[in-house]
C-alpha cells in the first residue's frame, strides 16, 4: 500500500509529467502528441508515459500503430484536479522565442496577447535610435 502512494508521489514530482497530465485532463492524447506538446523527443515522452502508467494515474489502449492515454478513472481525475495540475501548462512566458515574422500571438494558456520579437522589429528600433 504504501509502496503506490510512493510510487503515485514520485510520478508527480516531475514538470514534465505534469505537463502530460495536464493535457490529459482536458481529454485523451496519443502518445505521438505529446512530443510537441511538452517540446521533448519521444523516447523520453515515452518514459514519462511508462511512469505514469505505473503510478495508476493513466491508462492506455491501442487503436491501430496508436497508443491514446487516458486519466486512469474519474477519481484519479478529480484528485489531479483539486491539486491544481490542470493549470500546469507551460505558459507564454517560457515558450515565447525571438522568431522571424513580426506577429502578434494570443498564449493559449493565459489568453494575453504577446508580440514575437523579430528581427525586423530590432531593425527598426536601432533605425529610430539612430534619428
Amino acid at each position: 500500500m504504501l509502496d503506490s502512494k510512493v510510487k503515485f508521489f514520485k510520478a508527480l514530482g516531475d514538470e514534465t509529467r505534469l505537463t502530460i497530465l495536464s493535457y490529459l485532463l482536458e481529454h485523451s492524447y496519443c502518445a505521438c502528441d505529446f512530443s510537441s506538446l511538452t517540446k521533448k523527443d519521444q523516447t523520453t515522452v515515452s518514459k514519462h508515459l511508462k511512469v505514469l502508467v505505473e503510478a495508476g494515474i493513466l491508462k492506455y489502449e491501442k487503436q491501430g500503430r496508436n497508443i491514446i492515454y487516458s486519466i486512469k478513472n474519474g477519481e484519479i481525475e478529480a484528485l489531479l484536479l483539486s491539486l491544481g495540475i490542470k493549470d500546469v501548462k507551460p505558459c507564454c512566458d517560457k515558450q515565447q522565442v525571438s522568431g522571424v515574422c513580426s506577429v502578434s500571438e494570443v498564449c493559449p494558456v493565459c489568453k494575453t496577447e504577446n508580440r514575437i520579437n523579430t528581427i525586423n522589429e530590432s531593425a527598426d528600433s536601432r533605425v529610430e535610435k539612430q534619428s
